[in-house]
């Protein structure tokens, strides 16, 4: 990410806690180690990455980083010999790295007296990289600031989070995250989907890759529409295009979450018919026009059931059979 891009999603994720830090930045009150806890894809890294920018800038206006300077642009593009950033190998932060951490804390600044240490994903240490880490915290050296950036709290080690000053990350507001998906050039009907379901750009980012997304949405906007008119070639479907697309619990666990969503809107659009549209392509006229025959009660049952097979792909059910259940059920209830 480039140095102008940097300071402007910081400026549009976390404006406040740009300005907090600019404050405690131009008072000297930097603390020796924080840890920054909130979802992917709500400014973690780039505020790390601001912060060091505003520590080596040349030409600071304003309380800001120029953006411009070489200090500025070497830091933006990872190449600083003064600002260490380290991230998992594979599925965690081994004790190397770590190992590696120790021995460059140990080192004074290559070309001045501040060193900046940001650790991503800092959740993903192993026990005894975390443990190692522990030493620096506890006995800081002068001019050394370590940012740990971690998406779950809950996983570090209570002794980390007791040494470090935690700065929780507001989630983005609606309208941020729906022009970071728009960037992203994400369709208007996917966005619609994704901001039900997840704050992270990264998630979603993940879920459109090679269509995913897409093809999940056609198929259980078709599979919906089936089960909402008695039709039991819903039961087709799940057979043929949605299993296919639920190959690892998560995507299955995401199918679930949609599934809810399109039964919980069914619900909304029929106590508000006028304010709301569902998430779902091309099938909105046709479930209007089935709401009118609709029940409040029925499509309360409806939602009912939905959370139900949410509880037993929790409990271990196959896939399959909590949809194809579930299938059945719509079927009979609607």
């Amino acid at each position: 990410m480039t140095e102008d891009k940097i300071q402007t999603a910081v400026s549009n994720k976390q404006p406040e806690l740009l300005k907090h830090f600019a404050q405690i930045i131009a008072d000297h009150k930097l603390a020796h180690a924080y840890l920054f806890a909130g979802e992917s894809g709500i400014g973690k890294d780039e505020l790390a990455t601001w912060i060091a920018m505003r520590l080596f800038c040349l030409n600071v206006k304003g309380n800001q980083p120029c953006g411009q300077c070489q200090e500025c642009r070497r830091i933006s593009t990872g190449q600083h010999p003064d600002v260490v950033i380290v991230k998992p190998d594979g599925l965690s932060i081994k004790v190397d790295q770590v190992r590696f951490l120790k021995s460059e804390f140990t080192k004074s600044a290559v070309e001045g007296n501040q060193k900046i240490f940001i650790i991503s994903d800092a959740d993903k240490m192993t026990a005894g990289a975390a443990n190692s880490l522990l030493k620096f915290i506890e006995e800081p050296s002068p001019n050394v600031t370590a940012f740990l950036l971690t998406t779950n709290k809950n996983l570090m080690l209570p002794t980390i989070i007791s040494r470090t000053e935690v700065v929780e990350l507001k989630p983005l507001v609606p309208a941020q995250f729906k022009a970071q998906l728009q960037e992203k050039q994400i369709t208007p009907s996917l966005i619609a989907v994704a901001m039900n379901l997840t704050n992270s750009v990264v998630e979603v980012e993940n879920w459109v890759k090679d269509d995913w997304l897409s093809q999940v949405q056609s198929a259980l906007s078709r599979w919906f529409l089936l089960t909402f008119q008695k039709d039991m070639r819903a039961f087709v479907e799940v057979q043929s295009n949605i299993i296919g697309l639920a190959k690892t619990k998560d995507s299955q666990q995401l199918i679930l979450d949609i599934v809810m969503l399109y039964c919980r809107e069914a619900l909304l659009l029929k106590v508000n018919p006028q304010n709301l549209r569902l998430s779902f392509p091309n099938q909105d006229p046709q479930i209007e026009k089935s709401l009118m025959t609709k029940s409040s009660s029925t499509l309360m049952q409806a939602t009912e059931k939905a959370l139900e097979a949410k509880s037993l792909l929790n409990r271990n059910v196959s896939f399959q059979n909590v949809l194809e259940s579930l299938t059945i059920k719509l079927c009979q209830i609607y």
